[in-house]
Order: structure tokens, then C-alpha cells, then sequence
């Protein structure tokens, strides 16, 4: 993939411009001012933009907005105007930006750049990048763009190739942190660039750990079995999602139309509950109670998930039928 990566000399862009050579892309680095090697350009300037981005499959938008007291919102829209415009002209469709954690919900209606908390040192650049969101929503619907926020915290450190995502909602662990390394927010950015899984939307990511991998996990359970929600459930997976289960396939179609066949059509009142969920690694195993409807006997259920980069990766799954001598845990 030939990657046109504008902000390419920052913390974060100049790690994705590593990880994504380290993958074997061709990767055009561009910044305002030339340095290190790269090319110069203002995000600003649309033909400038468009004729540098001609010839590549994506263009990475890695820029902040002024940091030198002014007012940051004017700056940072008018880089945005510039680059949807020179894309469109070059003929590439797809954009990736690297956003700010600011406009994301940190309780429901609630942005974090609007609680009493939040540094009064960061709100104008918060509020600039949400202005960016907003724009790139209204503007880009011609576009697979996709807006890349980063949790509270994203500071230089260790790549460790996982990661956890999600949507609107900013990503907290047990302790009510939210972070993530440069290095692996680059691991997650260049794998979206690969799939392009997230076109249309804004995305967010966070640091792995036991507690999220459970969380995803019960994420999916509530959307897979309980709420029929079978979009939302398959961006959950990965791509070559493996389903151990008798019958069920491989890949996030093949799973859902098995489900819908074999259950969801036939039990309407099928409810899965979690009662247990055990992490290791990159393993979570979950033991549920299903119910299909007053009719069906109830049953036990354990099942094993295989995590991989913020997705569920494979599924086993072992049951047995709920007796009066079965003791639930």
C-alpha cells in the first residue's frame, strides 16, 4: 500500500510512519517543514495536497492544531478543508485522521472535554478536534475516511501489538485510566489502514488488559445473543473469526447466519446471562445460563474466546442441559 502520511515528523505520526514500513508499506512522509527527509507541504492547500497525494492508496492526516497560544480551531478545520479537497482531486478515497480524545463520551451525552475536570490547558485543542470531527462527518460522506481517538493518555512506550476499540465511548480500565502507548496506537491505526473495517465512522482506541478483553467479551455476548444487534456484533470479530461450534463456519457471516438459523428465528426469547468470565492472557472463558423461551429446558454453557488485537479471534464452547441435580455457578 502507498501511504501519503501528512504530520509525519510528530510522536504519534512519525511512529506510524515506522510501523507502517515495518509492514513493507511505501510510506510518503509530508510535513510543513521538510524535516528529516520529508516531503514539505501545507495540509492547508489543497492542490498542494492533491498533488502529492496522487499515485497513493490512503493519505494519514497526523497533525495537532497550533500550539502557540492562538486560537486552534481555525487552523486545524482549514487543514481538514484542504485535505478533503486535495484527496478528492488526487482520486483517493481513503483518509484516516488522527483525532483527539476530547469528544468522546465520557458517560452517556456527555463529552469529556465537558467535565468540570477536564485541564483547562487542553480544552481549545480539544474543542478544535471535535470541531475537525464534526466537519469530516458533514463533509467526507463521499469519502472511506475514518477519525482515530485516542484515550485520555497516549504518551511514548512499548509496542506490544494489542490493543483494545471501540466507538464513542472513551475506554477506561478497572482503575478508571485510559491510555495507550504511540507505538501501539500505530499498531492499531496501520491495521485499520489493512482492513478498513471502520470506514464512515469514528473509532477509538486503548491499552489491552485482562479486564477489557472481559469486557469485550461481555460486549459481544449483550449484542450477539441478547439484543440481535448483529452489526454491532460483527465489528467485534475478526475477519477470519473461527467458530468451533458444530456447524457454525468461519468468519462473522458465516456465525451470525448460523445463529439466526439454528436459534434466533426458532427461539424469539432466547437470552444468554454471563455469570462468570475468567481471563488469562489472551483468553477469556465464560460461563452463561441460556434460556430459549418457557418451552425449552435451560442450559449451562462454558465457552472459550481467543482474543486478538481488540477482536475475538475464535470460539469453543461446551454445554449441558439444566436438571433439577445441576448446581449453577
Amino acid at each position: 500500500m502507498r501511504i501519503l502520511l501528512i504530520g509525519a515528523g510528530g510522536m504519534i505520526g512519525s511512529r506510524i510512519a515506522a510501523e507502517a514500513r515495518e509492514r513493507g508499506h511505501e510510506v510518503t512522509g509530508a510535513t510543513r517543514s521538510g524535516a528529516g527527509g520529508t516531503r514539505v507541504v501545507d495540509a492547508a492547500d489543497a492542490p498542494a495536497v492533491a498533488a502529492l497525494a496522487a499515485g497513493h492508496d490512503a493519505v494519514v492526516l497526523a497533525i495537532a492544531p497550533p500550539r502557540d497560544g492562538s486560537e486552534p480551531s481555525g487552523p486545524l478545520l482549514a487543514a481538514g478543508r484542504g485535505v478533503l479537497e486535495g484527496v478528492r482531486e488526487a482520486g483517493v478515497r481513503r483518509l484516516v485522521i488522527v483525532g483527539g480524545a476530547g469528544s468522546l463520551e465520557a458517560a452517556p451525552g456527555v463529552r469529556l472535554v465537558d467535565t468540570p475536570g477536564f485541564p483547562d490547558l487542553y480544552r481549545a485543542e480539544a474543542l478544535s478536534q471535535a470541531a475537525l470531527l464534526d466537519f469530516v462527518r458533514e463533509q467526507a460522506g463521499d469519502l472511506d475516511w475514518t477519525y482515530i481517538s485516542p484515550p485520555a493518555e497516549i504518551t511514548p512506550g512499548e509496542r506490544t501489538g494489542n490493543y483494545r476499540l471501540g466507538g464513542d465511548r472513551l475506554l477506561t480500565d478497572a482503575d478508571g485510566g485510559s491510555s495507550i502507548s504511540a507505538e501501539d496506537y500505530a499498531v492499531a491505526l496501520v491495521d485499520e489502514l489493512e482492513t478498513g473495517r471502520s470506514a464512515g465512522r469514528r473509532i477509538t482506541v486503548a491499552r489491552a488488559d485482562l479486564a477489557s478483553n472481559k469486557a469485550l467479551v461481555e460486549e459481544f455476548c449483550r449484542a450477539f445473543y441478547n439484543d440481535k444487534d448483529f452489526d454491532r456484533a460483527r465489528t467485534l470479530l475478526t475477519d477470519d473469526f473461527a467458530n468451533h461450534h458444530p456447524g457454525a463456519g468461519t468468519g462473522p457471516e458465516a456465525t451470525v447466519k448460523s445463529f439466526r438459523e439454528q436459534v434466533a428465528d426458532r427461539f424469539p426469547d432466547f437470552r444468554l446471562e454471563l455469570r462468570k468470565l475468567v481471563a488469562e492472557e489472551d483468553h477469556v472463558w465464560s460461563y452463561s445460563l441460556i434460556t430459549a423461551g418457557p418451552e425449552v429446558p435451560s442450559a449451562v454453557s462454558v465457552d472459550v474466546w481467543r482474543i486478538d488485537r481488540g477482536r475475538i479471534a475464535e470460539h469453543w464452547d461446551v454445554g449441558q442441559r439444566v436438571t433439577d441435580d445441576t448446581v449453577l455457578l
